[in-house]
């Protein structure tokens, strides 16, 4: 029998001897090459393939042997920014120069609920106080980051997933523009439409 890769009955490759390449490169990436089963101390296929897919393999085991150290103070920082954003979260904070900007989470409510009723094709954007029940806009923030979902009324006829999309820019647009924040998902949800 000669040595290659053939066409398993399920379309993956197999060695001339039957056994799957798969197999054989998960046994070489978890490091398992060396301990073989009594078939593979025997197939000269399975032999050639692990060694060739143990070379192959060598430089990423490598890579990944590699002690990275974080530059000094940096694993600090990095957890005292996000402790801020826990402790701050009914506002964004956005970082400057001159000192650290809040803003409330109300604000992106009202930003969004305004660049919505500006699109065409909007009847009407709804609003509510954060925290409370029902339809509306609400609001999440943290650090330079909002999510923000927008219940609203579309006139009859519209094309909702063009509207939609069209409503989605408009308040990514909007809440940068007026906040600086960045809106990280942006739901809409079309609770009417009217005529």
């Amino acid at each position: 029998m000669t040595s290659g890769r053939w066409n398993g009955d399920d379309g993956s490759d197999v060695l001339a001897c039957g056994r799957a390449v798969d197999d054989l490169v998960d046994r070489v990436a978890d490091g398992r090459a060396h301990l073989r089963d009594a078939h593979q101390r025997e197939c000269v296929h399975c032999q050639a393939a692990l060694a060739e897919y143990a070379r192959l393999w060598a430089p990423v085991q490598d890579l990944a042997a590699e002690q990275v150290a974080p530059p000094e103070g940096r694993i600090d920082t990095l957890l005292r920014k996000l402790r801020a954003a826990v402790a701050d979260s009914g506002y964004a904070t956005i970082p400057g120069p001159d000192g650290v900007l809040r803003i409330a989470a109300r604000v992106v409510v009202v930003t969004a609920r305004n660049s919505a009723q500006e699109v065409r094709g909007v009847r009407v954007a709804l609003s509510r106080a954060v925290g409370s029940a029902g339809a509306g806009v609400v609001a999440g923030v943290a650090g330079g980051s909002a999510a923000v979902e927008v219940t609203l009324a579309a006139d009859y006829g519209e094309d909702l997933h063009a509207l939609s999309a069209r409503v989605r820019q408009a308040v990514a647009d909007g809440v940068r523009r007026i906040t600086g924040l960045d809106t990280t998902e942006i739901t809409i949800v079309i609770d009417d439409v009217l005529r």
